[in-house]
């Protein structure tokens, strides 16, 4: 089971207003972006798309599989993101549309130079601890919405789908977030995925293997801020700028997977996922089970045992 953040839905265009069935547009264009909303109302196979600029694109409704960067097709589905560069053309299935139950995407496409001014403004003012450059990576193109990303995604469309007059300049700013917030992630998953590699020459990368190792002891914020050679106060403001999560919320994450795998063995009671997780209360555990998986561990355990 895989913890994704869900969009607010959009409202399916009227049947006037269709003027196809496979990826109907509507477009919202601003200063600095254009969001486009498609919706494919049956079965289709390899449909091309390509933008000129950056386009983030996010599921709504229904199933695509995607064909990008010459990889085998990928399921794409609600709760998940899909960031593409310029002139890149994705070939898209759609499996199981129908005029009953249509897919339907966001496609966000941001200007160039937006994104170039971004990166600028990052790197001079707020270059990153291990001396790499703010970027995005598009090795990390696919994706599950965290609950900020989700919340900047639905924000966005909020701005251009209404009709402020400020609507320009709310967008630019929140654009900007969004950018931010997709780098902070790709860097977590990049160390994550990284870890022996990277542990030697950066300080969050040998820090995140740490908290990997020893998930299931006693872990103190004050050890690890030494361990990155820096100040608890600086350790904190570092590792969120960066990563785009505190270390103390990286932790609880990091545990509650931990404790999602071992309450798929039956042979362990969530109790016993609790304390082996490195959890010293079985209430607070549960508690902050609920808040990062939206429901609670003894109904996680309950549905997994309904589908084993």
């Amino acid at each position: 089971m895989n913890n994704k953040n869900l969009l607010s839905p959009i409202n399916l265009s009227h049947s006037k207003q269709i003027q196809t069935l496979v990826e109907n547009r509507k477009a919202y264009t601003l200063n600095h972006c254009e969001l486009n909303v498609f919706e494919t109302y049956q079965r289709s196979e390899m449909v091309p798309l390509t933008f000129s600029d950056l386009v983030i694109t996010s599921m709504l409704r229904g199933k695509k599989v995607m064909h990008l960067f010459d990889k085998p097709g990928f399921d794409y589905l609600p709760g998940e993101t899909v960031i593409v560069p310029p002139n890149i053309t994705m070939r898209i299935d759609f499996p199981e549309a129908t005029a009953h139950q249509p897919s339907q995407c966001t496609a966000l496409a941001i200007n160039q130079q937006e994104i170039a001014n971004t990166l600028d403004f990052l790197n001079e003012n707020y270059p990153r601890e291990d001396s790499r450059t703010w970027q995005l990576n598009y090795n990390q193109f696919h994706f599950f919405n965290n609950y900020e990303l989700a919340q900047l995604i639905n924000k966005l469309i909020r701005i251009s789908t209404g009709d402020a007059l400020t609507k320009d300049v709310l967008a630019n700013l929140t654009l900007k977030e969004l950018l931010i917030r997709i780098m902070q992630m790709q860097n977590l998953h990049d160390i994550q995925d990284n870890l022996h590699e990277l542990s030697s020459g950066s300080r969050f990368a040998y820090v995140l293997e740490y908290i990997r190792v020893h998930l299931s002891d006693k872990l103190n914020i004050d050890a690890l801020s030494q361990m990155a050679f820096m100040s608890k106060a600086s350790f904190f403001r570092a590792f969120k700028h960066e990563l785009g999560i505190s270390p103390v919320d990286y932790i609880i994450k990091e545990r509650i997977q931990l404790a999602k795998q071992l309450m798929n063995n039956p042979n362990n009671s969530i109790s016993e996922a609790c304390f082996k997780a490195g959890f010293n209360n079985l209430n607070y555990f549960s508690r902050a089970f609920k808040k990062v998986e939206g429901i609670t561990p003894s109904l996680f355990k309950a549905r997994y045992r309904a589908v084993g």
